[in-house]
């Protein structure tokens, strides 16, 4: 079906190409999906159903990690029901995707990119640190995990990918926020430049409060369970800051991150929890 900004969502069932476990407990699996690989943009995301025998009401959103050659991609941790049928995907296995949804990054090639990820969050952080490496475009990228074991990048401060580990077992010592002020002491930023960051809530609100305490822009994509993926379900609304002029509606105040997001500039909501 045709939505508003004239791209389209795809019921698609995808074959898996491969599908493996690139660090302690995360999986990346790559699928055959050629109509959802050639109209997605890095920050966009697929709603999936596990397996065909699947009998809950909700699949399982997924943020798409790759796109390009009739293939996407994507990361997850296995951490379910739903994950942990998706780890025992075998090649070839047929998929129920729907995608893609949701709205994308942007504002890259205007301002400096510093992006940031961590946990679940890595997969749309990771789609654009390789579209932004692809189109030849300078950027920092930050990854944050709990210990090394969950890290599949390596800590490459050189070529400005920063590592950062709970546990101080890789890189830069604590969490996302920490690397930042680590990076950039006395809040020494690159001029005009935008934090792209997503992660678990506690961790993306870290991000947002930095950003505001530093005046910098920074779009957040929100991990939040999205039943339905196209705003029918209404259960994953965000509250939005709202102007107090008198005039609220429920839809101006609460946005719904399947439809108006999952990217929500830091300004723009009260909170990522």
């Amino acid at each position: 079906r045709k939505r508003g900004n004239n791209s389209m969502i795809y019921n698609e069932i995808g074959k898996v190409i491969s599908n493996e476990e690139i660090s302690e407990g995360i999986y990346k699996t790559v699928f055959l999906a050629p109509s959802i690989s050639h109209n997605s943009h890095p920050g966009q995301f697929v709603n999936i159903l596990p397996s065909s025998e699947w009998d809950h009401v909700m699949r399982r959103p997924m943020s798409i990690a790759s796109q390009g050659n009739d293939e996407i991609s994507i990361i997850y941790k296995t951490i379910g029901e739903g994950t942990l049928i998706m780890a025992n995907w075998e090649k070839e296995t047929k998929v129920d995707l729907i995608g893609p949804l949701g709205n994308y990054w942007r504002g890259y090639n205007i301002k400096y990119p510093i992006l940031v990820g961590g946990g679940v969050g890595i997969a749309p952080i990771l789609n654009l640190h390789n579209f932004l490496k692809k189109d030849q475009i300078d950027h920092i990228l930050i990854m944050g995990a709990q210990n090394e074991q969950e890290h599949f990048l390596k800590h490459e401060p050189e070529k400005q990918i920063y590592i950062s580990t709970d546990d101080a077992s890789l890189g830069i010592s604590g969490n996302v926020v920490d690397a930042l002020r680590s990076i950039f002491p006395d809040g020494n930023h690159p001029r005009n430049c935008k934090i792209y960051s997503c992660g678990p809530p506690m961790m993306m609100e870290g991000v947002r409060s930095y950003s505001l305490q530093n005046d910098l822009d920074c779009d957040l994509a929100l991990e939040t369970i999205m039943a339905c993926g196209f705003g029918i379900c209404q259960g994953c609304t965000v509250e939005r800051k709202t102007e107090t002029n008198g005039h609220h509606s429920y839809r101006n105040q609460f946005a719904l991150a399947c439809m108006d997001g999952p990217i929500f500039n830091a300004k723009e909501i009260i909170s990522c929890m």
